[in-house]
């Protein structure tokens, strides 16, 4: 391929695409845990998930499945959003190596499948729910452990960010003594000196060991009993716990690991019938909530990502399950679908750009029709490339021709210099995945 050919390459260098506007990227949790529930809602409602979250659970012969399908169901170039609970295990017991094995195991399956995963583990330990929880000394010796068994794994932060995941208030158990039922210690700021109770400030280990803060908050109303039904700024600035004003004193980007809301709320106590009338009669107040949230994300802009958590395990407000509610807002099991969640979408799924993106040294960019994540130092040479390609051939073969005689092009490797032969051919089979519509789901 003769040289003659590269001098439109520097005409397309300036086509790097710049940061949007927006602040935040939308993700979701599918509704049973599956991927197929995440093919579903993308293909019908013609959307383009840039991150999709799974929580597993040790039941490992189907995490390995999953996990080893992910890229060739989901394609490669979606983040996925994992938590990995240590069943019943305490942050001692991790720290003691107890869990070392299905670590080891979910680790090596990142490697394997070349994963982007956003990692949780011993989520809201600063509650009182959850066995690692409520003891900060135990549970940051536990993080420390963890993160070391990535590094031993040979992973590093292109392959998994650590996410501390905090609950929203801060409400460590009585009697450090944790559970699903446990008494919890209203630790607000203004009484922990004279409480003498642990805020999340006392569970963060070195920076070294967190790459960014997670937050997960509800609106409860009245679901399954007699809630209040509270704004997100209600939720995270309550006057004597400002949650989000104290993580911004961090300098770690801020993600929402969950979050949703119910559809029921009225202004009397709470009854099974009045709430069954609410939930089949009135989309209006989960829509509401979906518009309050999307400004929330919109004016917050140090929060870089969210998780909606498309979960409804009340079987349509038939089942009264602990702590759970009609949260989902894309279900097709009970035929439910609210459209403001849309807006939350598309206010979240512009940006090529962010705080979190940047820490795995990626960037969204968007050619064909398609978007797709690149390395961040890949974006221009793609971009470029791409471009020159389609001016010069109109046919589908005649592209890949040119690319993969492209390979070999002495000019290719003058114009890219700081690239080795192996980043090269990357870059070049990322056109051709492009060329080709190798990417996610092709909705413009």
């Amino acid at each position: 391929m003769k040289s003659r050919y590269f001098f439109l390459l520097l005409i397309f260098t300036p086509l790097v695409f710049l940061a949007q506007t927006n602040w935040f990227l939308f993700g979701m949790k599918s509704r049973d845990n599956s991927i197929e529930n995440i093919q579903q809602i993308e293909k019908k409602h013609e959307l383009d998930i840039p991150i999709v979250a799974f929580i597993f659970d040790p039941r490992w012969d189907h995490v390995v499945k999953m996990m080893d399908t992910f890229t060739t169901k989901l394609w490669e170039d979606k983040i996925y959003h994992i938590t990995l609970s240590p069943n019943s295990f305490s942050a001692k017991d991790v720290s003691q190596w107890k869990f070392d094995n299905q670590y080891k195991q979910f680790f090596d399956l990142i490697k394997k499948n070349n994963l982007r995963v956003i990692f949780r583990t011993m989520h809201e330990m600063n509650g009182g729910r959850y066995p690692w929880s409520s003891n900060p000394y135990r549970f940051k010796k536990a993080r420390i452990h963890v993160r070391n068994i990535s590094r031993e794994q040979w992973l590093n932060s292109e392959n998994i960010l650590f996410d501390m995941s905090l609950n929203a208030w801060d409400l460590p158990a009585k009697w450090w003594k944790p559970n699903q039922k446990a008494v919890f210690i209203q630790c607000q700021k203004n009484v922990k000196a004279k409480l003498k109770c642990s805020t999340f400030e006392d569970y963060y280990p070195w920076d070294k060991y967190v790459d960014l803060l997670g937050v997960t908050f509800y609106n409860r109303g009245k679901g399954n009993s007699n809630r209040r039904r509270w704004t997100p700024y209600q939720i995270v600035n309550a006057k004597w716990r400002e949650t989000l004003n104290r993580m911004k004193k961090f300098s770690k980007p801020i993600f929402v690991d969950e979050v949703w809301t119910t559809a029921v709320n009225y202004t009397w106590a709470y009854d099974f019938k009045k709430s069954l009338e609410v939930y089949n009669n009135n989309k209006d107040l989960k829509n509401q909530r979906l518009v309050e949230l999307k400004n929330f994300m919109l004016k917050e802009t140090r929060i870089a990502w969210m998780i909606y958590f498309n979960v409804d395990l009340t079987n349509w407000l038939q089942s009264r399950t602990l702590g759970e509610l009609d949260r989902s807002v894309i279900d097709f099991a009970s035929n439910k679908f609210y459209e403001k969640i849309l807006d939350i979408y598309d206010a979240g799924s512009k940006v090529d750009d962010n705080a979190i993106l940047n820490l795995f040294n990626i960037r969204l960019i968007n050619l064909n029709w398609m978007k797709f994540f690149v390395r961040s130092d890949y974006v221009a040479p793609i971009n470029n490339i791409f471009h020159l390609v389609s001016l010069k051939y109109d046919t589908m073969s005649g592209k890949l021709e040119w690319l993969e005689e492209l390979k070999n092009d002495w000019t290719l490797h003058g114009m890219f210099k700081r690239f080795d032969d192996n980043e090269l051919n990357q870059i070049i089979e990322s056109v051709k995945k492009i060329i080709e519509g190798k990417t996610r789901n092709n909705y413009k």
